[in-house]
């Protein structure tokens, strides 16, 4: 028996350019008496159905933009005879539609540090449960990645993760449903081991893959101040401080080495917190600017970022501290409005993918929920593989087979 571990995807290169960290994580969590996994990067190579034997458990992980190609690969390891168990973010907030489509005997929701090997030995005694909660487990509990299984020269950049989970509710964003809201950070020593031992490798680019690396702003320091919680203060500055911490350990690296990372618009009125990832050479971050004006912001729950001058004079922050911001913005709130309007107009009938919004309320204040039926069939006209877009003009954009 074997275990396979598959990154789903619709194009081979041959060549990525960051490292799939996930496949590496789960690769350490697999037991050792099963031997080390097979690990199948489609980006790199795709999955050759023949090397999967009966018995064998294939671990697929998912996001909403690969899990069509999920699901093809769900059918072809059940047709085989293997077990096959999904995870990732898509199965996380939609186990049943992975049942029900992608051929699964297993969906497993959350974090998959230490369910995942429960998941194996479940299937190999041939009684796994349909659907696994692996949770939020603690920094301590991360896995560190196999890197030691990673093919030669075939990523530009590795990937180390350094905290899980956003303080923020943005309602385009996934991470505060399946990472969580309270920050888990690891310990520098751990972080340190892996960013040498892939120095070691040969890397020099480095993404930090967290879903907030400003895990703490002024503002929640002061509003927990305000709310007279010491505890919760105390917890706060220790986070600050340990993130400084980290970033001149990072200094003290060769300097051939570095980083890039993925950061709120806050930490610009944050100056020794830049001028602390100037030296680690964090040379730059995924900004999320969203919407440039106040009510575009208030629509997607992110009115702690700043519009007009303000916005401007954030992002100079940035620049002057030696930080290169990849700006991310929405198109599409009703919000939005004058000359984005032509703009939108032109990238619309380009959108072949939707990505479900996660708001707790409506602005009537129910609860909203994610869709229960399969985003493919809620939203038909835009989903892979269709040609036509909501407006009815023709996609000129080439479709995948």
């Amino acid at each position: 028996m074997r275990v396979h571990l598959v990154n789903p995807s619709d194009m081979a290169f041959g060549t990525a350019v960051i490292t799939p960290r996930w496949l590496y994580v789960l690769a350490a969590a697999t037991p050792e008496e099963f031997g080390d996994p097979i690990i199948w990067d489609e980006t790199l190579e795709h999955l050759d159905p023949s090397k999967i034997e009966p018995g064998d458990v294939v671990g697929i992980g998912v996001h909403t933009g690969n899990a069509l190609r999920g699901y093809e690969v769900g059918r072809l390891a059940r047709e085989r005879g293997a077990w096959v168990v999904y995870g990732g973010i898509h199965s996380t907030l939609y186990p049943e539609e992975i049942l029900e489509l992608g051929s699964a005997h297993v969906a497993v929701k959350g974090d998959g540090d230490q369910i995942w090997a429960k998941a194996i030995r479940d299937c190999v005694k041939g009684s796994p449960e349909r659907i696994y909660d692996g949770g939020k487990v603690s920094a301590e509990h991360f896995m560190p990645a196999r890197w030691d299984l990673l093919p030669k020269d075939a990523y530009m950049w590795a990937s180390v993760q350094t905290v899980r989970g956003c303080p923020k509710h943005c309602s385009f964003c996934s991470v505060w449903r399946t990472d969580g809201q309270k920050p888990r950070q690891r310990t520098s020593d751990v972080i340190l081991d892996e960013i040498v031992q892939l120095r070691r490798l040969g890397f020099r680019f480095i993404a930090l893959a967290d879903d907030n690396f400003y895990p703490v702003s002024f503002t929640d320091i002061k509003l927990a101040e305000r709310q007279g919680n010491a505890e919760k203060v105390a917890n706060y500055l220790a986070i600050r401080e340990e993130r400084f911490e980290l970033m001149a350990r990072l200094a003290e690296l060769p300097g051939d080495m570095n980083f890039f990372t993925q950061i709120t618009m806050e930490a610009a009125e944050d100056i020794p917190f830049l001028a602390a990832m100037k030296k680690a050479r964090i040379r730059g971050a995924l900004v999320g600017v969203e919407a440039v004006t106040p009510e575009g912001l208030k629509e997607v729950y992110k009115d702690f970022n700043y519009a007009g001058e303000e916005l401007v004079e954030r992002l100079k922050a940035f620049r002057e501290n030696g930080v290169h911001v990849l700006g991310s913005f929405i198109f599409g709130p009703a919000s939005v409005q004058g000359p984005c309007v032509n703009l939108l107009k032109k990238v619309l009938p380009l959108i072949r993918l939707p990505l479900p919004r996660f708001e707790r309320t409506s602005k009537s204040g129910r609860k909203r929920r994610a869709p229960t039926r399969p985003w493919s069939k809620v939203f038909p006209s835009l989903a892979i593989g269709s040609s036509r877009p909501t407006n009815g003009r023709r996609c000129s954009c080439p479709i995948p087979p």
